[in-house]
């Protein structure tokens, strides 16, 4: 499945090239979980505090070369842009953002006018978030607690 591409940092794959094929997209990232091998017990004796630990994702992407440009200048260009951190934005999930940064250094195999790579965003926290929304709402009771309507699918603060 091809994507469209994506938003890293304020610059578009597009605009880099790049077309993307994602290789692990994944519904939901593992939970924090604490085993202790106890000895005369059979399994672990399990914590959990509900948290979850950051997601890791990772995409095949396929890059033109450029007519005014090498190969090797095209992958410098393309490293700058990702390194670093910020906001990673799908074009197939509109409205919705993670906080990421590149894992590990993503292999690259050059042919005569095109390059390939794969690389894998770590998302932390491992959720997606979307533009903050104001409500605002006059309070005309001291009952103790005005509930807020958010329409997530994680816990928010």
């Amino acid at each position: 499945m091809i994507t469209t591409g994506f938003t890293f940092n304020s610059g578009h794959s597009e605009s880099y090239g790049i077309v993307v094929d994602p290789t692990s997209r994944i519904i939901l990232p593992e939970k924090r979980r604490i085993l202790t091998d106890i000895p005369g017990r059979s399994g672990y004796h399990v914590q959990s505090d509900g948290t979850y630990l950051a997601r890791q994702e990772s995409f095949h992407c396929y890059y033109v070369l450029p007519a005014e440009m090498s190969l090797a200048d095209s992958a410098r260009r393309i490293a700058l842009w990702l390194s670093g951190e910020g906001r990673l934005e799908f074009d197939n999930e509109p409205g919705k953002y993670y906080d990421a940064f590149v894992v590990g250094a993503p292999p690259q195999q050059r042919h005569l006018k095109y390059g390939e790579f794969d690389v894998t965003f770590c998302y932390s926290p491992p959720f997606a978030y979307t533009e903050t929304q104001e409500q605002t709402a006059t309070i005309v009771s001291n009952s103790g607690f005005v509930l807020l309507p958010v329409n997530g699918t994680a816990d928010t603060p």
